[in-house]
């Protein structure tokens, strides 16, 4: 394994994290950093209407669900909007071990969800399970939260310096939404 999934090649005792800085509410997300689908990914999928790295054909239908797109993270206008299904592997450049699932993106052109964002606001409304990863892609912690307190959640678990990533997935379907770090 490389250092480009930071990963030790002799399975070294675990890199330790900074701690973040832990508040409540938007602030609590300040060290943090909130990543969504890289529109180049995007704009691919949009144009060869291929799953990235699978072949697999995407799939163009009106929303039946609140989604998100997983490239602004704004959920869908049921009924309205059209959205691409296709199969992502979420955790590739994060960890050697592939998890691929189904993900949903606007078919029509979106701006990316700023990094430095916080937590989409629109989807404090949903429930999400949060999965803290550590460097060796072993979930540490999980958290269901429904209560819109997902950004003291996350920032809790943050505050475990063996956790590399937390994977934020749909509370209901339990697919992967998007993936928080912390910042550089």
């Amino acid at each position: 394994m490389t250092e480009q999934f930071g990963v030790c090649a002799q399975r070294e005792s675990p890199k330790i994290a900074p701690a973040v800085e832990f508040t409540t509410g938007a602030a609590s997300m300040s060290g943090l950093k909130v990543i969504a689908i890289a529109s180049e990914l995007v704009e691919k999928v949009r144009a060869s209407r291929v799953s990235p790295g699978y072949g697999h054909p995407v799939t163009a239908k009106v929303a039946t669900g609140h989604g998100p797109c997983r490239h602004c993270l704004r959920p869908f206008a049921i009924g309205q909007e059209v959205r691409l299904l296709f199969t992502l592997n979420s955790f590739d450049g994060v960890a050697p071990i592939p998890q691929p699932g189904p993900v949903f993106v606007h078919e029509e052109v979106c701006e990316r969800h700023a990094e430095d964002a916080g937590y989409p606001a629109g989807l404090l409304r949903f429930a999400a399970v949060l999965d803290g990863y550590d460097t060796e892609q072993m979930v540490r912690q999980r958290k269901t939260v429904s209560d819109g307190s997902h950004e003291t959640a996350i920032a809790e678990m943050m505050r475990d310096p063996l956790v590399r990533y937390v994977m934020v997935r749909d509370g209901n379907a339990g697919c992967y939404d998007f993936r928080v770090e912390r910042r550089q």
